[in-house]
């Protein structure tokens, strides 16, 4: 009976570690809110998908961005910043990181349960890059320094 039970959780734990998104899947629309309690929304119409799993890969998304926005890059309409915020305790969250973020110059969506983003491909301390084409994934890209990120995305 152990052996069998043994088995059963082996086989889920190879589906659930499988269950990340790879390149030529299907990306379900995601809807979460910013840190203005605004929709943020990745629908077939988004193009490039940034995501952070926590604060560093954040702040290598955050870097490039507003470098891109200093510089007038165009091409911002079509891209989607999603942030998995549920390693942050949340009285960190409310009262310090999220009124930070506010004074960003552009919107993030902000997964706090960790829920819609674990099937999002990504690392640890590293920023990810999907291309999407109607939410099929067309790229994924890992980046550990926003220069490279910034070049990537003009």
């Amino acid at each position: 009976m152990r052996a069998f039970i043994f088995a059963i959780c082996t086989l889920f734990v190879g589906f659930v570690q499988a269950s990340v998104y790879t390149e030529g899947a299907l990306v379900a629309p995601i809807v979460l809110q910013d840190q203005f309690e605004h929709e943020v929304t990745v629908t077939s119409a988004t193009e490039v998908l940034l995501f952070s799993r926590n604060m560093k890969g954040g702040d290598i998304i955050k870097e490039a961005l507003e470098k891109l926005q200093a510089d007038n890059q165009q091409g911002l309409d079509n891209l989607v910043y999603v942030a998995d915020i549920s390693g942050m305790p949340s009285l960190i969250a409310k009262f310090v990181a999220i009124p930070q973020m506010k004074d960003l110059p552009f919107s993030m969506g902000l997964d706090r349960e960790g829920d819609v983003t674990k099937v999002l491909p990504g690392e640890k301390d590293k920023a990810t890059l999907i291309r999407l084409d109607k939410l099929k994934i067309v790229d994924v890209v890992i980046f550990d320094s926003s220069e490279a990120l910034l070049k990537a995305l003009k």
